[in-house]
This record gives C-alpha cells, sequence and structure tokens, in this order.
C-alpha cells in the first residue's frame, strides 16, 4: 500500500470513528409506537420507556396496550398489559416499578382510583391500595419515594387536592391542597420540590400560572407565569429546567415548548415540536424528552390518536448557580478574620436574612470602655429578596435598647441604613458588595464558609 493510500485510508478511519452528536434544542422523530392512541400515560425504567394505556382512533374505550420503547436500538416491543383498561391515567416511577394511578374508562365512565404497578423485571402486575379520591386529568410526580398526586376532576368537581402514596406502606396521605384548581395540568419534581404548571378550569379557559410544592413544608408558592397558557400539556425536567411541552390553548393543539430555568427561575421559548399534539405522554431518558402519541383533534371533534414519537435534545445546562437553603450557613473573609456573616436563605418566602458582625470604622478611644464585649464591636442586618444567584438586601440599623431587657424599647430605620448585594459563584464562594451611603462606605467583600459541612446539602440542591 502506498503512503498516500494509507494517508487516505486513515482519514475515511477518523471519519468514521467521530462521533455525530445530537443537534442541542431540537427535535428529531423516532420509530412511531405500534400503537396509535391519544391521553396515553408513559414512564422511564432503567432507560427504557413504557406506553401504557390511553385510547385509539374510532373508540372513546380505555385501552390496556402496554409496549417499551428502547432508545439504544430505536425500537418497540410489546409488554404484558394493564390489568383495567383506562385513559388519562398518571404515573409514578419507586423502586423500579411504574405506578399507574386514576384516570377513566370511557368519555362518560366513571372516574377511576385505580393503582397498579409495573415490574419491568418480570413483566408483572400487581395491585395496590387505591386513591382516596377518583379522578382524571390530574397530574403526578415522585419526591423521595412518594408519588404526590395532584389536582383534576371527577367529572362534577375540579380538584385543588393532593394525595400522597407510599409504596413502602401502601398507604396514602392528605397535603396541603394547590391554591387553584386546575384540571389537564403538567407536574415535574426538581431539587426536591414540585412544580405544576398550567391547565384549565373548563376545558376552554387556560392557566399561565405555576404553583410549586414544598414536600418538607407541606406548601405552596407561586412560581413566574409561563409565556403561554395552555391545558393538555406534559411537564419534563432535563438539564435543571423545566419544559412545558405541546397541549393546547384552546384552539387546537400546540407545538410549543416553554423552559423554565432553576437557576435565574425565567421562562424562555425553545424549539418547537415537529407536530402539533395535545393529550399526549412524555418521559425522559438519557437526559433527552420523548413526546409520545397524542391527538390534534379533540372536543367534539373525532378524536384521532397518533403513534408518533419524537425525541428532544435539549440545550446543556445552564452555567448559572441557584441560591438555595444549603447556603445557610456562617461566613467569612479569612483576610479579616473575627469579623463575618450568618448568612440565612428562607427558599418559602425567597428572602436572605444576613447578620453582619463586624467592627467600626475607627477604634474607640482606649479609655473607652464596655460593659459587655468590646467597645469597637459593631453589629448590623439585612434582608431582601433573591434571584438566580444573588440576593439585593435593605441594612437595617436596630438602636436604642439594653442588654437581655424589654426596656428602653428599641427602634429600627425601615427606611434603610445601606444596601448588600451577594452573588454567589457556588456553594463556597461569594461576593458581598456593600454601600453604605450616608458614610460614604461603599466596597466588596470576597466570603466564604468557616466551615464546609452544609456544602454537600447545597450542591444536592442547585444539582439538576
Amino acid at each position: 500500500m502506498s503512503e498516500r493510500s494509507f494517508s487516505a485510508l486513515l482519514v475515511l478511519l477518523l471519519l468514521a470513528a467521530t462521533p455525530t452528536f445530537a443537534q442541542e434544542d431540537a427535535w428529531v422523530p423516532v420509530t412511531p409506537m405500534p400503537t396509535a392512541r391519544e391521553s396515553v400515560a408513559a414512564c422511564t425504567v432503567d432507560g427504557k420507556i413504557y406506553a401504557i394505556g390511553g385510547f385509539p382512533a374510532g373508540s372513546d374505550q380505555g385501552i390496556t396496550t402496554n409496549e417499551r420503547y428502547d432508545p439504544a436500538t430505536n425500537s418497540w416491543t410489546t409488554m404484558a398489559p394493564m390489568p383495567t383498561g383506562r385513559r388519562m391515567p398518571v404515573t409514578g416511577v419507586v423502586g423500579g416499578k411504574c405506578y399507574v394511578i386514576g384516570g377513566r374508562v370511557t368519555d362518560g365512565g366513571s372516574a377511576l382510583n385505580t393503582v397498579e404497578a409495573y415490574d419491568p423485571s418480570t413483566d408483572s402486575w400487581t395491585t395496590h391500595a387505591p386513591m382516596p379520591t377518583s379522578r382524571f386529568a390530574h397530574a403526578a410526580a415522585v419526591v423521595d419515594g412518594i408519588i404526590y398526586v395532584i389536582g383534576g376532576t371527577n367529572f362534577r368537581s375540579l380538584y385543588r387536592l393532593v394525595e400522597a402514596y407510599d409504596p413502602a406502606t401502601n398507604s396514602w396521605t392528605t397535603l396541603t391542597p394547590m391554591t387553584t384548581a386546575r384540571g389537564l395540568h403538567g407536574a415535574a419534581a426538581a431539587n426536591g420540590k414540585i412544580y405544576v404548571v398550567g391547565g384549565t378550569v373548563d376545558g376552554g379557559s387556560t392557566f399561565t400560572s405555576m404553583e410549586i410544592y414544598d414536600p418538607v413544608t407541606d406548601s405552596w408558592s407561586a412560581g413566574p407565569d409561563m409565556p403561554l397558557g395552555k391545558f393538555s400539556l406534559s411537564a419534563s425536567v432535563v438539564n435543571n429546567r423545566i419544559y412545558a411541552v405541546g397541549g393546547t390553548n384552546g384552539f387546537g393543539a400546540l407545538n410549543h415548548v416553554a423552559a423554565y430555568d432553576l437557576g435565574t427561575q425565567t421562562w424562555a421559548e425553545v424549539a418547537p415540536m415537529n407536530t402539533n399534539r395535545a393529550r399526549f405522554a412524555s418521559a425522559e431518558a438519557g437526559n433527552r424528552i420523548y413526546a409520545i402519541g397524542g391527538t390534534i383533534q379533540f372536543e367534539g371533534q373525532d378524536h384521532v390518536g397518533m403513534n408518533l414519537v419524537e425525541r428532544y435534545t435539549p440545550a446543556a445546562a445552564s452555567d448559572s448557580f441557584a441560591i438555595n437553603a444549603g447556603l445557610s450557613d456562617a461566613w467569612f473573609n479569612p483576610i479579616t478574620n473575627g469579623q463575618g456573616f450568618f448568612i440565612n436563605v428562607f427558599p418559602q418566602v425567597r428572602q436572605v436574612f444576613v447578620g453582619w458582625f463586624t467592627y467600626d470604622t475607627e477604634r474607640p478611644p482606649e479609655d473607652l470602655a464596655a460593659i459587655i464585649g468590646e467597645a469597637g464591636h459593631r453589629w448590623l442586618t439585612a434582608q431582601g429578596p433573591y434571584e438566580g444567584d444573588t440576593a439585593e438586601l435593605t441594612i437595617y440599623l436596630t438602636q436604642g435598647g439594653v442588654f437581655d431587657s424589654e426596656n428602653p424599647a428599641t427602634s429600627t430605620d425601615l427606611a434603610g441604613y445601606g444596601t448588600v448585594t451577594i452573588e454567589f459563584a457556588d456553594c463556597n464562594a461569594a461576593i458581598l458588595s456593600y454601600e453604605i451611603t450616608s458614610l460614604g462606605l461603599s466596597g466588596e467583600i470576597p466570603i466564604q464558609r468557616i466551615v464546609q459541612d452544609n456544602i454537600a446539602l447545597c450542591e444536592a440542591l442547585n444539582a439538576p
């Protein structure tokens, strides 16, 4: 073989060995499902996606069909059917099993409270404790091995209801309800919280609102509105973003997709699906989102369930850091040892409180003695909201009191004494900028934790 031929062969081999990377923020079609259907549910176990239930074109009867998609081979396999044929159920995966919850059988049939679990390792189903409240058009998400079922309807009532199922005890618990009753909404869990998006009250009007549930405190808070109100959508989480995919705004199915960045806490519209769809399922596998089945026609028109499936590759995770409760700790600048900050983050109200322990701008006269402590000691407090990696705080000066006594009463100037901005680079580094205008004081202080016990918690809360 000549040197030129060998070089050409080497180039060809190198080109053949070069991996092809999927384009980010783009949808591509994959192998269709064997069974075309809408109102289908989906779950992912061990990297494989299971499309369960729904109903096909020409019928409103819920089906038992269970089909498995393998992203590695881009192929489908028919698996053991679900015992109860139904449409519009929800799913949650715990302990390698997919729990299918609620739904309904037909357009005019009663809502179900049925709970059945599919075990892919044995290709078999088991029946579990029924949900206390029968419903469909609900949503579900899993946090720490508990499945939270949220909202929905039983035809007669629209629910704010939250019921949690613990597979370990096969039992249900009723929790604090949502602020707003809604159905046909999406829900997804991220960083230990559940995000509920969109929905409707009547099958025509839409919600743009997002509500955030914290299982630790059993409480709800409001998040930023979506760019577009819609229902019959699906929600998925990849790369520290919540994706609100497809649905309808009451005027036909949409291909619209919006992403909520958990770091910056802002929404952005991203690449639309290739196919408009509502009443479909989504699932995540390999850091990609799969949109499965659904329909374009509904609400009085002939239902036409589709078998089309497409895959979304999101943009890489945002590099931005998000303030979280794991930052609550004692912080200081090693150069000015003996001074420091107690920082407390309150996620429920999205506020940061800081106790700043420092000294006066000049040393006091040597003959000025303090009864308690040191004459030059000073402390200030600051409080304010945070967004993303930055907290904007107002400094408050409290004065007038004496040690451990209610008299004389203290006073705080609520107009503020100055401002503090803290920008966190990560779980162990921040820049604190201060300005006390009345004294002509301003500057920046690099700070870090005094001890590192809470860094693991902070990193876990900030993880995608």
